[in-house]
């Protein structure tokens, strides 16, 4: 009974993760675009700009968070060993894939907050949108590296 009911919410926190995975694909998008449109086009940076930034990092907040929960002991209840030898020992890459996506995606998350408070010192538009643009970006490919390493491997 225990266990299922620790698998309906491991399950229920895997669809959480996804979905806000999604979302924060769309966002980190849109963000790109509006970014790349301001410097291009001498845009202001604007309250939706400002919104945009903040939803990115909440989302890879909220992220985090989802990750650590699933790559805790929860996932090893139910047959998704990470954290022991024995997990992982058939594959190397799947064995260090977690430990490899957390710790990039902790710093990738470090990178997306040192953007935003860069962007929200600089004083010009302009500059606004170039940190935004340039440390977000570099954010985004951690975080894409991260995952082809075992989507793609």
């Amino acid at each position: 009974m225990i266990a299922m009911e620790l698998q309906k919410g491991f399950y229920l926190i895997k669809i959480f993760h996804y979905i806000i995975s999604g979302a924060f694909l769309l966002i980190a998008i849109i963000l790109i675009l509006r970014s790349i449109l301001g410097i291009v086009r001498k845009k202001v940076y604007t309250l939706t700009d400002k919104v945009l930034s903040s939803a990115f990092i909440v989302n890879l907040y909220l992220q985090l968070i989802f990750g650590l929960i699933l790559f805790s002991n929860l996932g090893s209840s139910l047959g998704y060993d990470y954290v022991s030898a024995d997990g992982g020992v058939k594959m190397v890459s799947k064995r260090l894939w977690p430990i490899e996506h957390i710790v990039l995606m902790i710093f990738a998350l470090l990178i997306a907050n040192l953007g935003f408070i860069f962007s929200n010192k600089s004083q010009e538009s302009i500059a606004k949108h170039k940190n935004v643009l340039i440390y977000y970006c570099i954010a985004i490919l951690m975080i894409a590296y991260s995952l082809s390493s075992i989507y793609l491997f």
